[in-house]
């Protein structure tokens, strides 16, 4: 083992992402606790455009290419990232080491006035920046108007007050590491709401060519990454991107892997499921992005 050895991890500067940081950096700890840590608080571009959608200025490898470039450059040793800020193909020389276990992957509503999201007055607006969100709760709701909004988990709830709007949606995962699960007024089950790719999930990038991806396999959470491996293969099959409206949730249960899948195009929401072996678990996702009829 590697004794008193100083790693630099990077990570976004919000709040959530120093946490996220934090908990993976405390997971290490426990296999190494002579390591010796430092966060590099490195500003993305997708923190930069907070009033633009993100489909609109590049798409989300906007929360992770000034994170890599730092990883290239020798800068950090290590990138942490929210797995569903991940695209789903990496530049040549890096590679994900570890992916934590995952948190709880649902989305939520947060209500202006405690009402659920069946109760809302007809005509309600909703504040959400996700066309993934935003085309899944006008199949529930059609009668709702879609406002895209941007920024942390407060900047958010801050905006849904100045605009009036009658509430927002966002990630369970993220809102239970701020400790602020009193807010959340309903969890939207991964049917209803089929959630964002790795939503929940903590990845941990490293360079190929680094010993440390090795060392770092100790907090990997096998279940997790299996179910992201099917769930980034469905993305990947169908082109994924912040253009388009792409879900995918999988569990692991026994041998079994369990993964659904949602994709919208031309106004249309497919939805699906199939069930493989855990280790077909990116078989299980390219077979259901065509049978959801977006492939050949």
């Amino acid at each position: 083992m590697i004794t008193k050895r100083l790693l630099r991890a990077g990570s976004r500067e919000s709040k959530l992402a120093l946490i996220q940081t934090n908990i993976v950096i405390e997971q290490l700890k426990r296999h190494y606790p002579d390591w010796e840590f430092e966060i590099v608080r490195i500003k993305t571009q997708g923190d930069k455009f907070l009033n633009a959608a993100l489909g609109e200025v590049g798409g989300k490898g906007l929360f992770v290419k000034e994170i890599e470039e730092a990883l290239f450059s020798g800068a950090i040793d290590m990138a942490v990232h929210s797995m569903k800020d991940v695209p789903s193909e990496l530049p040549e020389g890096l590679h994900i080491s570890a992916v934590t276990k995952r948190e709880d992957p649902r989305d939520v509503f947060i209500s202006m006035n405690g009402m659920r999201f069946s109760e809302l007055a007809t005509g309600a607006r909703i504040g959400t920046s996700s066309l993934r969100r935003a085309v899944q709760l006008k199949a529930i709701r059609p009668d709702v108007e879609i406002l895209p909004i941007r920024g942390n988990v407060s900047t958010r709830i801050k905006k849904m007050r100045e605009l009036d709007l009658a509430g927002i949606v966002l990630a369970a995962a993220g809102i239970k590491r701020l400790g602020m699960e009193e807010v959340i007024t309903e969890y939207f089950t991964p049917e209803m709401m089929v959630p964002a790719v790795g939503q929940g999930s903590l990845t941990v990038e490293t360079r190929i060519d680094d010993e440390l991806s090795e060392l770092i396999r100790c907090i990997n959470d096998t279940n997790t990454e299996s179910a992201v491996k099917a769930e980034r293969a469905f993305m990947q099959a169908l082109g994924g991107s912040c253009k388009i409206p792409i879900g995918a949730y999988a569990e692991v249960e026994g041998n079994t892997l369990t993964l659904i899948g949602m994709v919208e195009k031309d106004g249309i929401i497919k939805k699906g499921s199939i069930s493989q072996k855990v280790s077909l678990a990116e078989e299980a996702g390219i077979k259901l992005a065509k049978e959801l009829g977006e492939l050949q």
